[in-house]
Formats: C-alpha cells, structure tokens, sequence
C-alpha cells in the first residue's frame, strides 16, 4: 500500500466481478500514479472479493476491504474515507471507468486554484458492455449556466454532480463528514450540498469519465427507492437550512409534492402544494410555479 500518496481513490463494489477489471485497471492506468486505490467489497454474492484479492497481489496500491455483511454503499464509501491517506480524494465505482489523464488534469485544476475544494467533470454514457450510447451525463443532467462556484442554490432543487467525476481536497471530509448511511440511491446528492454550503466547485466540460448504465443501475431497478429517498433528501434541506429564501423554499415543496404524488401520497402531497402556491406568491416569487403547482393540486384533489 502506498503509504503517502497524493490521492487516494474510493471505489464501493457490490456484485460487480465483470466490471471490475476493467474500472480498477483505467484507475491504475493514470498518468498520475501517486496514488491509492481503496476498493471496499459490500459483502458481495458474486466473484468480487476473488477479483479484488487478484488484483490487490498484482499492485500494492489497491487496498482492498471486505465487509461481513452488506451495509450500502455510504457505509463502503465510509470504510475508504477513513482509511484514506491522500491530499485529494476522488470516487469511482466499480462499473465505471476513467479517462487516462482524468486526475492529472483535476490534481492541477485544484491546485490552480485554491479557492475551490471540489472539482467534477462530464462523463461519456456507455451501456453494459462499455459502448458509447452517443450521450454525455450532462445532456440528461446539466449543469448550471455557472457551473463553477457557489453551488449550493443550485444543488438543493436537483443533482448534476456525477459521482466518479468529482475530485475533493481530503479538508472537506473534516468539514462536511461522511456520507449519511440512512440515505440511499441519492446519497451522493446529500454529500454535495453539505460539501457546497462551504466549498466552491470548479466544473470542467471534459468528459474524463465513462459513466455505465446497466440493467443493474439505480435509476433503471430502483424507481419508487430513489424517489422515496430524494424526497427524505427534499424535507432534510429544509429542516437543515432555515435560511433559505421563500421562492427555494416553495420550489422544494414543489418537488417534494411532485415526488409524493407520484408515490400515491396524495393527500401529504397536495399539503405540499399548497405549501409551496402560498410561499411563491409575492413580488419576485416565479410565477410558473404557482400556476403548476395550483395545476397539480387541482389534479392531486380530483384523484
């Protein structure tokens, strides 16, 4: 194990013995070698742990973790971040794959600029068997038109950061923790509004990332999960932020109701539109969004 390397990379895996390979090896491929590999078995059912034991004998970078039972991937991320030894830490999967030049490119980003703890990239989609499907991460999740900053007010309404894009200073594990275990499917979402409450990101439109989408994917086996889950991360923003603005506040009822309606919540969801018609009344309020969310009651009553 590299004792004093310079990034040390985190990678959960549950089930995922066929991807492996090919993740670990573009992450030891870099061109910026200094680094530490963490990759943390979930209790896998499949070949994982065999293939994480191969590959750990081969180089003494990868570090390889076990759990005795299966605890989510916040808790796998956790298991790394404490073991992690570097300057700068990044995440990837173990279906994901990196660009070559990926943390070159990100170490020197930060280290141009001081002011920003976080840097995230865009990601080429690719489908289960590593072929591009022609679609950046960014053209069905994009960023803001001010993509690099104060992202706070942006990361509370929806995610844009991809998960094996972002390198951080290993400074905002002290500031902001670690990942909450009881969220799921969407904790990553949580991690980066509490790390931009006091953390500048710097986006780069690269795509240093091969994002997988696979039959096994959150988004594709876990609809109602990760709805239920970005709502619990809706009502945690609100009751963790007092300060927010009327017209924040009224756009996250807005969502929340959405999300809940959808999960056949009717009767808290229209509460929640009715919550967020009265808090974007007013000079400067969005307009739009009285008028849907007066629209969506009307619907959500009639059900």
């Amino acid at each position: 194990m590299a004792s004093h390397s310079s990034i040390s990379v985190i990678m959960p895996c549950f089930n995922h013995a066929r991807f492996l390979r090919e993740s670990v090896s573009s992450i030891l491929k870099q061109s910026f070698a200094d680094l530490e590999l963490v990759v943390v078995d979930d209790c896998s059912r499949d070949a994982s742990w065999d293939v994480i034991k191969e590959l750990s004998s081969c180089d003494s970078r990868v570090v390889p973790i076990k759990h005795k039972f299966n605890q989510g991937a916040s808790s796998a991320r956790n298991s790394g971040l404490r073991l992690a030894k570097g300057e700068f830490i990044g995440f990837c999967d173990a279906d994901d794959i990196w660009e070559e030049d990926k943390l070159r490119c990100q170490k020197k980003a930060l280290e141009s600029n001081p002011r920003y703890g976080v840097t995230y990239c865009d990601a080429s989609i690719v489908d289960e068997n590593g072929k591009s499907t022609g679609n950046n991460f960014s053209s069905q999740f994009p960023p803001p038109n001010n993509a690099s900053g104060n992202l706070f007010g942006y990361l509370i309404t929806r995610n844009f950061v991809n998960m094996p894009s972002v390198l951080m200073r290993s400074q905002c594990v002290n500031d902001s923790g670690y990942f909450d275990q009881h969220i799921k499917w969407v904790e990553d979402w949580w991690y980066w509004i509490k790390l931009s409450r006091s953390h500048r990101f710097l986006y780069e439109p690269e795509p240093l990332v091969r994002y997988r989408i696979h039959s096994q994917s959150t988004g594709v086996v876990q609809w109602r999960g990760y709805r239920v889950n970005r709502y619990k991360v809706f009502r945690r923003i609100l009751d963790t932020y007092p300060d927010l603005s009327r017209s924040q506040k009224a756009v996250l009822y807005y969502k929340m109701a959405v999300d809940l309606c959808d999960l056949g919540r009717l009767k808290v969801g229209r509460r929640c539109f009715g919550h967020a018609a009265v808090l974007a009344t007013g000079g400067g309020r969005p307009i739009g969004l009285i008028a849907r969310a007066i629209t969506r009651f009307a619907l959500a009553v009639g059900k």
